[in-house]
């Protein structure tokens, strides 16, 4: 049986555009449908640990993301009034932590696949197998035939949905913010994630490149809770007024139109990913909650897993049982890990707050070292 040329990804955000290049360079041919009509990533950074440089050092990309980026050293967690609960030195790699914004990493994904490769405004449908090909249907009227389908589609996948049926996410209680400013805080320590837990929420911020601070927020919250009248902004001067002075500081600075909001879900992590000569990646095969800022980070491996299994498997069937096998077992510690890491920021009673905090002071090297063995992971 031939090799899997032409392979159809539904899906061009990081997941997809990831994929993409690591498929062209297996020397494959990938095409990628997006249902936007412009590539663009909504403004929000991320932190590329040494597990996700490790993989874009491999696709030749990351000089790229070092002259975009920002080399962070120490992930620092404090209580809400800004004592140091641990310090993670995170710098102990063969490889560097970056952070970085989402539409840069974005575009630099993209930059490295034709342009013809990605055709954009189209929303997936559904599909059709036939013998040994696919057959994906987009609401234009568009149909297009492949080797293969991958579904790079997000937390709610319309290829998951129309594999498995339209299982609907799983709403975690919480509520995220996301802003993005030049002002740089006096007492920020240069290098550092900075994260600071209180009463049922909390709040983190870290450099990207280009001078830029990246800041988040979460709280406890009911769905779809609408945004306060006031508005983001003053709701969040409100809800963190009295926390360590960066907090309100960087909040204050920030436009209002800088400031995004989303609900956070999860699914349970759960086989199977594939179905004959389709699977699924990122959020749409383990969607997790960002607690352990692992979501960009598993797309990128899943991206490289995917491509190595497509390039050494002539069958397509094959190559996804052998991408599912190696990443499932991963991929649902993570989702689990990132759900645990949840409730713990879920306390709000005063005494459970202090003994969490407590307990986080004396687990401070077993806090380390499961961060250091999740990120010295290389796929």
């Amino acid at each position: 049986m031939k090799t899997a040329n032409n392979i159809i990804i539904v899906g061009g955000g990081i997941g997809g555009a990831a994929t993409a290049v690591a498929l062209h360079q297996a020397g494959l041919e990938p095409i990628v449908y997006e249902r936007t009509s412009e590539l663009r990533e909504v403004g929000a950074g991320i932190a590329l640990w040494a597990n996700a440089t490790h993989i874009l050092k491999n696709l030749g990309l990351l000089s790229d993301a070092l002259r975009v980026g920002y080399l962070i050293t120490n992930y620092q967690f404090n209580s809400q009034s800004g004592k140091e609960l641990v310090n993670v030195p995170v710098d102990s790699f063969e490889l560097p932590v970056v952070g970085i914004h989402r539409a840069e990493l974005h575009q630099l994904l993209w930059h490295h696949v034709e342009r013809e490769k990605f055709v954009l405004g189209q929303t997936f449908l559904g599909f059709e197998l036939e013998e040994q090909k696919v057959r994906a249907h987009f609401s234009s009227g568009l149909t297009v035939e492949g080797d293969a389908l991958i579904g790079a589609d997000g937390l709610r996948s319309r290829v998951r949905a129309a594999l498995f049926g339209d299982q609907p996410p799983i709403y975690r209680h919480f509520k995220t913010w996301r802003g993005l400013t030049d002002y740089v805080p006096s007492k920020y320590p240069p290098g550092y994630i900075q994260e600071f837990l209180g009463r049922g929420k909390g709040f983190g911020f870290m450099m990207l490149g280009q001078g830029r601070m990246y800041w988040y927020a979460a709280a406890t919250a009911p769905l779809a809770q609408l945004n306060a009248p006031i508005g983001r902004k003053q709701e969040l001067e409100t809800m963190f007024q009295d926390w360590f002075p960066s907090v309100p500081e960087l909040i204050t600075v920030t436009d209002e139109a800088n400031i995004l909001t989303t609900d956070l879900y999860d699914r349970v992590p759960t086989r199977p990913w594939s179905k004959q000569n389709i699977t699924l990646l990122g959020d749409a095969a383990h969607p997790m909650l960002p607690t352990m800022g692992q979501g960009a980070c598993t797309a990128l491996e899943d991206a490289y897993v995917l491509a190595k299994c497509l390039k050494e498997q002539a069958d397509p069937k094959v190559a996804f049982q052998q991408y599912e096998s190696e990443r499932f077992p991963r991929t649902k510690l993570i989702v689990e890990q990132s759900l645990r890491a949840g409730k713990m920021g879920e306390l709000d009673h005063p005494v459970g707050v202090a003994v969490r905090n407590t307990f986080m002071k004396l687990m401070g090297s077993t806090i380390s070292n499961s961060f250091k063995s999740l990120h010295a992971y290389r796929a």
